[in-house]
């Protein structure tokens, strides 16, 4: 494939970053047709799948969500890298995507475009299956992810890290079953949907869950996504298309319900990492959190025998894109706690442009021992990647 010719108006001047880089929020861009040629034949006929609605280009169709544009995560990547203004949402195929979005091997070669030598994979269409209200419908059409991502990913384990699906309904031995049948494929995490507004997190229903993977030494994601048709659907008229913005932050909600909820003091070694909520809303998160257990410890159950920071920069991991007020406040939030991910192919990412990115807003505010560990050792330690990654 002949590469046009990548060009960013924001980092035209700007040395790119020259140490190891490994992005903790990449993504899988499911093929068409996946879940409709794999999925037993009982759920064929509402398979998720790519297909046109209308005349306004490819969508992802899901059941139990109306159908979402493509356009985010995937056909836009090119004409951002171009520095092309985006003037439209609609009339986007899944042709105009990346083949790296799908096939490992152009994966590795968009991965060296970047500088970037290892990330954590999650999915695309599959993040909104927090949507699916049927339980067995969620599990089949899990499993057939996790399987096609496993493939994926064990292509070259030492760059792509699998993050499985879990489902948010039916039996928690659903839950605990696709862990460990996981495990037996590679899945270097969990994954799980940022809202689970039908069980919330803060419920000892999943205990069982936070058990087996606190004993697998394995962290359990929430991503951005899930249950949000209700948070987006809110957001019309005048300025809906950035409205949305004000999704990012919410992730605070499930954040504090493992707190508060107990779970971290039940599973000391357990680690839950937030990604693509941002990170710089949560030292402010945790100077209220603190503040309101010195008031009210006495009374709360369940009682916390520590303050909520404390079990933040204990259990917690930080996932972001691009955050300066997060790299402002790294103190309070603890740089160990913090991964940095390039979010390709969704077009709020940065790729190509990630060591310019790097560069650019980590050199005047970090030192570069924290930066290495930002957009390197912590993730290498957290997923399993080798520690001698070559620089640029």
């Amino acid at each position: 494939m002949n590469e046009p010719k990548f060009y960013s108006p924001l980092y035209s001047d700007v040395e790119p970053y020259e140490g190891p880089l490994i992005s903790a929020d990449g993504h899988i861009l499911e093929p068409r047709n996946l879940w409709v040629e794999r999925m037993d034949r009982k759920w064929r006929d509402i398979a998720p799948h790519i297909a046109p609605y209308k005349d306004r280009g490819d969508h992802f169709w899901i059941e139990g969500m109306k159908p979402r544009p493509l356009a985010f995560e995937g056909p836009m990547a090119d004409a951002k890298a171009m520095g092309v203004e985006i003037t439209d949402t609609q009339g986007y195929s899944w042709d105009d995507c990346r083949p790296g979005g799908w096939d490992p091997h152009e994966r590795l070669k968009d991965q060296d475009i970047d500088g970037v030598s290892g990330e954590v994979i999650y999915p695309t269409a599959g993040i909104f299956f927090g949507n699916i209200k049927d339980p067995e419908y969620e599990l089949a059409a899990i499993r057939v992810y996790n399987d096609f991502a496993m493939e994926f990913c064990n292509a070259y384990p030492d760059r792509l890290k699998c993050m499985a699906m879990l489902p948010i309904s039916g039996p928690p031995e659903w839950a605990t079953d696709e862990i460990d049948r996981c495990l037996k494929g590679g899945a270097a995490g969990f994954m799980l949907p940022a809202w689970s507004p039908a069980r919330q997190y803060n419920l000892a229903i999943w205990d069982p869950v936070w058990a087996r993977l606190e004993e697998a030494g394995k962290v359990a994601t929430f991503h951005l996504g899930g249950d949000t048709s209700e948070i987006y659907g809110r957001s019309h008229g005048p300025g809906a298309g950035g409205i949305v913005c004000a999704v990012k932050p919410m992730i605070n909600e499930t954040m504090q319900q493992i707190i508060w909820g107990g779970a971290a003091d039940r599973f000391p070694k357990m680690r839950w990492s937030m990604c693509e909520g941002g990170v710089g809303w949560i030292a402010c998160a945790l100077g209220y959190m603190d503040h309101w257990w010195n008031d009210h410890k006495g009374w709360m159950q369940p009682k916390l025998e520590q303050p909520p920071s404390f079990y933040f920069r204990r259990n917690f991991i930080g996932t972001f894109e691009d955050d300066e007020s997060g790299l402002l406040t790294r103190d309070l939030i603890g740089v160990e706690n913090l991964h940095w991910g390039a979010d390709y192919p969704h077009t709020e990412g940065v790729w190509p442009f990630s060591r310019q990115f790097i560069s650019k807003q980590f050199s005047r505010i970090l030192s570069p021992e924290e930066t290495h560990k930002i957009v390197f050792e912590n993730a290498a330690k957290t997923f399993g990647f080798p520690m001698q990654q070559a620089a640029y």
